[in-house]
């Protein structure tokens, strides 16, 4: 289950989560988003995969105007599925964070708080800089717009990203050790046998708010009951 501590922390405050395929970073993330709908949070997806595992988190839109009706309708919860091309694919996140933000400065609309999840991060990026990931982690906290990244590895990141989210989850990772003791992160290589043992697949190493490393047990997606069984001794 995800707290609450880390869900209001999420809300608030810019996110990274960071994991190998099938680490769980993506699953943990879509559990988040979820969960925020209940707190008054709207939620922007984007999904360059355009993977349907994904399709349930929102109302999908192909390109930045299907997204900006769905803002203008407030629609709670969208799917953002970019163009496969490079650099249209950049242009058109660029397009739909505009419009984002210049809803935001118009009445009806300031007061909604809004997390967009950017899944492959890395992709959106072009010489090292991202005009839209660069607006929403500079100045989009006090417009009450945070972002999450999502990728495979911390030396994918953008600097601007990595430095200015508070929350940092971080799944099973390739990076070398000796590159992660340059983020300061030697607590976690000091750890590395207990996140790459396969009986812990799935826990993650966390912070939020910028304080204290913790060790976090998997996540539990699957909420489904299990059938009741039929009570033969009544028949």
């Amino acid at each position: 289950m995800v707290g609450p501590k880390i869900l209001d922390s999420v809300r608030e405050r810019h996110s990274v989560i960071i994991g190998i395929t099938r680490s769980g970073k993506t699953t943990f993330a879509a559990a988040v988003l979820r969960k925020l709908w209940s707190r008054s949070t709207h939620t922007i997806f984007v999904d360059p995969k355009h993977d349907e595992g994904f399709s349930k988190l929102g109302t999908i839109c192909y390109d930045p105007m299907e997204v900006y009706e769905r803002l203008l309708a407030k629609d709670k919860n969208i799917v953002f599925r970019p163009s496969g091309d490079a650099n249209e694919r950049v242009e058109q996140l660029d397009r739909v964070v505009d419009l984002v933000f210049m809803l935001a400065k118009k009445n009806g609309f300031k007061r909604i708080r809004r997390v967009i999840a950017i899944d492959e991060l890395q992709l959106f990026v072009k010489k090292g800089s991202s005009k839209a990931i660069e607006q929403i982690w500079t100045v989009g906290a006090g417009m009450g717009i945070v972002g999450m990244a999502m990728t495979q590895r911390i030396q994918l990141l953008n600097e601007t990203v990595w430095s200015q989210s508070d929350n940092r989850f971080i799944f099973r990772i390739e990076d070398r050790p000796d590159y992660l003791k340059s983020r300061n992160l030697e607590h976690y290589t000091n750890q590395l046998d207990f996140f790459t043992d396969p009986m812990n697949k799935y826990w993650f190493y966390f912070t939020i708010g910028g304080g204290e490393w913790k060790k976090h047990k998997p996540v539990q997606i699957n909420n489904t009951k299990r059938p009741k069984r039929l009570d033969l001794k009544r028949w």
